[in-house]
């Protein structure tokens, strides 16, 4: 054999479990066909969120006065904007090169095919391997009657690079990718229409909290429509008309459409037989168990190509397992306490199940709330939006489900996931001394108003 391990992708699902693999002891290789930290890295999580901390500077620029500091206009140079980013995306991908030198980790760039075990083709060459984990990611889904043509109509790759903003822009799907770009380009000045055919913005999270996200949205000028969907699509050169239907019927004309409707694994390159022995859904979804098993022997898969998480951090739990595992250890993933998070003014975070999940499961529950008005530190910064939303099970008082909408929540959830993780109850938290002035004091007072006991939210 060539290798103990073979990682076919190098996202953060497949880099990372390359290195533990290399920690571990084990003779490792990695293909990738494209570039080093995948989707994440490249035209996903690391370059959004560059550019909506400079359009979060740029809103703050915008109200400095609010603040006792004198700016005139402010501008946006979407072109520096653009140049930053891919700096950015530069300095961490060469920190990626670094590691696996370190590890002495071989990277083998091309275009991977397995059809057998411990064998992959890259290119027409043979590599061989005792363990094979297999970490290709995903892709962004078309409309039957809406195809990507990279300028017209654009997935959240094209929309990365703009450094000339349309007018108008019509952004179908509101889910994470498209509840970001909405904020991004409304703050630059772009007039946003968000089109989702669901009955609230960012589907998968707790049905409040999204309701109140997407009217600060339209307070903030997004037009939004719910319960909606595109029923046909007329582009004639440069004019574009988007004729909605459902809750909203109406036709709205745009410069350009950015189509975020969801994603699709890369399960292509796996070929018969190979193919035929492993369970695969009709989204390209390998099935693992949660050892990332995936029946064949030496076989292993992590990351979007499971339709799983669909999460950078999930990919990168599920490389250290797989990982774990093909090296001679034991280890399993519970998902139980995965926490999300979508960057939008203000970020809405998440961790365990939502108001409506456990009904559905008919757990009793009982819930504690805490809004950023009432807290000293959003006050401080001028975000005072937003709420903090703990679910519980009432009678045992172990908790099920963290909600954040407001500033940090992408920071604040990790304080809910470690509880949830370590299965602190409601009390626990309650009862736990945080520092003051902070926005993680909201997370303690959310839990002692499931009491009623909160001191600076009484009911």
């Amino acid at each position: 054999m060539d290798y103990d391990v073979v990682v076919i992708g190098a996202g953060p699902g497949g880099y990372v479990s390359a290195i533990r693999s290399a920690q571990r002891g084990a003779k490792t290789a990695v293909v990738e066909r494209k570039f080093l930290g995948g989707v994440c890295l490249n035209i996903g999580c690391i370059p959004t969120k560059t550019l909506l901390h400079s359009a979060r500077l740029y809103k703050l620029a915008k109200r400095a006065n609010e603040f006792g500091i004198k700016i005139s206009n402010p501008e946006i140079d979407l072109k520096e904007v653009v140049k930053r980013k891919d700096k950015v995306i530069s300095l961490n991908r060469s920190g990626i090169e670094k590691l696996f030198k370190k590890y002495s980790i071989d990277l083998i760039e091309g275009e991977a095919i397995v059809s057998n075990p411990s064998e992959v083709n890259v290119n027409g060459k043979k590599v061989t391997a005792k363990n094979i984990i297999i970490a290709t990611g995903g892709r962004p889904v078309e409309l039957p009657f809406l195809k990507f043509d990279k300028q017209i109509v654009i997935s959240s790759t094209e929309a990365l690079s703009l450094t000339e903003l349309p007018p108008r822009i019509g952004i179908i799907g509101a889910g994470a990718i498209g509840c970001e770009f909405a904020c991004i380009w409304n703050t630059f000045g772009a007039e946003i229409h968000l089109i989702e055919m669901m009955p609230n913005i960012l589907p998968k999270s707790d049905e409040e909290l999204t309701k109140r996200l997407e009217s600060i949205f339209k307070k903030e000028g997004i037009n939004v429509y719910t319960g909606t969907k595109v029923d046909k699509v007329d582009i004639s050169g440069k004019e574009i008309k988007l004729y909605l239907a459902g809750k909203v019927e109406k036709t709205i004309e745009v410069d350009l459409i950015l189509l975020s409707i969801g994603m699709r694994c890369n399960s292509e390159l796996i070929h018969d037989p190979l193919r035929n022995a492993l369970k695969i859904n009709q989204k390209g979804g390998i099935k693992v168990n949660n050892k990332m098993e995936t029946g064949v022997p030496g076989i292993y898969a992590i990351g979007d190509v499971i339709d799983t998480t669909w999460l950078a951090h999930g990919a990168s739990a599920e490389g250290i397992v797989a990982s774990t595992n093909a090296t001679g250890g034991n280890k399993i993933l519970n998902y139980h306490a995965v926490p999300s998070c979508t960057f939008t003014f203000p970020e809405l975070a998440s961790v365990g199940l939502s108001e409506r999940e456990a009904k559905e499961k008919n757990i009793p529950i009982k819930i504690g709330k805490f809004p950023f008005m009432n807290n000293g530190r959003a006050h401080t910064i001028g975000e005072p939006e937003g709420m903090v939303k703990i679910i519980a099970n009432s009678e045992t008082d172990e908790i099920l489900g963290v909600h954040i909408l407001g500033p940090e929540a992408g920071e604040l959830i990790a304080t809910a996931t470690v509880a949830m993780k370590t299965e602190a109850t409601v009390e626990e938290v309650a009862n736990t001394i945080f520092t003051h002035p902070t926005l993680s004091e909201s997370i303690m007072e959310a839990c002692e108003d499931y009491y009623g006991l909160s001191i600076h939210n009484p009911r």
